[in-house]
Formats: C-alpha cells, structure tokens, sequence
C-alpha cells in the first residue's frame, strides 16, 4: 500500500476525513466548539498532503478508534404533544425521516450521524422553532414554509461525494433553521447541541 507523499496534492475526499476527524475529536471532548472555525478554514485551505497531515498531528486526545463508532438506528418519525423534540447523537440514518410538535421544538442534529444514503428530512411546529444541524461537507437545500417567523441558513461549502439532505421544514410562530456545525452561532444553540450529547 502505498502512503501519499506530503508533496501530492490534498483533494476533496481527504479533507472530508479530516473534518470528520476533528467533529469526532470535538463530540469526544478533545476539541472545544470555540476551535472549529480555525481548524476547519485550515483543512479547506490545505493544498498537499503534508498540510493535512500537520492538521492531523495537532489533534488533541488519542488517535482515532479503527472500528466505527456504534450507532443507533433513528426512528423514521416522531411527534409530540406540548413538549421538544430532540434528536441527535451517534446515529445511523438510512432514508427520510419526519418530526413534529406542537407548543415545542424540533431539534434534528444529525452532525455526528452516519448518513448512509441521501435523505429528506421534514419537521415542523406549532410555537416553536425548527433547528437542523448537518455535519460539514454536506450537500444540503432548505425548503421551509414559515408564518410568523424567519428562515435562516448557514451552511459550509460543500464537499464532492458527500450525501445530499433534503431539508423540509414549516412553523407556524416560529424560526426554521438550517444550519453546518462549524456555523452553529455561539450562545443557546451551542447549549443545546452540548446537551444532546450530555456535556
């Protein structure tokens, strides 16, 4: 097997494995969410081989496990009645998948998910807002029907071979919003996207 050499150019699929590399370090603990902008405009400017891999090195913790991490099937659909919807995790997701409520939100954090095929995701809310957060590198659209509320989209530049989401969202008093994880904003989301993973 032959090793890239640090002087070959760096491509799409390398740096796909170096964000989720460091998305795997950050839901460890190994990375704070403050370092995620830095670390990955420095994957997405790498130009060799040798740059990512002086990425690499400076990965704080233990190397990577050769096995995959578990994951846990996501169940297709899921309402709720005057309460959240929080879904989120090392989660495997193989085809669309629907939220709901009423009086609550929806939170669908598939940024640590194994997406094993493209997907739709559709969630909606009555007086409450609806939050979607996708792991860097994803090809995503937002569709979002919204009255009484805003839509708002920040997503990274996409990666080549990456799975395509398909985000359908509506909210009757509320927010529809879709975001990558390096472009999560500071403050109650970032509360949030800790607490679905118990930190």
């Amino acid at each position: 097997m032959n090793l890239p050499q640090p002087h070959e150019p760096a491509n799409d699929g390398d740096r796909a494995a170096l964000v989720a590399q460091v998305q795997r370090a950050m839901a460890d603990g190994h990375v704070r969410f403050e370092e995620l902008d830095d670390r990955f405009e420095a994957i997405y400017s790498a130009q060799t081989q040798g740059e990512l891999e002086a990425i690499r090195a400076k990965l704080p913790g233990p190397p990577p496990p050769v096995a995959p991490a578990p994951v846990h099937p996501l169940p297709p659909v899921t309402y709720s009645m005057f309460g959240d919807v929080k879904v989120g995790g090392w989660i495997s997701v193989n085809g669309d998948i629907a939220y709901g409520s009423a009086f609550g939100d929806v939170v669908v954090d598939l940024s640590s998910a194994r997406l094993q095929t493209n997907c739709t995701v559709r969630a909606r809310t009555i007086f409450g807002d609806v939050t979607v957060i996708l792991p860097d590198g994803v090809q995503a659209t937002l569709e979002s029907n919204t009255i009484f509320g805003d839509r708002k989209e920040l997503l990274s530049p996409p990666i080549a071979g990456m799975p395509y989401v398909r985000v359908v969202g509506a909210t009757l008093f509320g927010d529809v919003k879709l975001y990558s994880l390096s472009q999560v904003p500071e403050g109650r989301l970032r509360r949030l996207w800790k607490s679905l993973r118990g930190r």
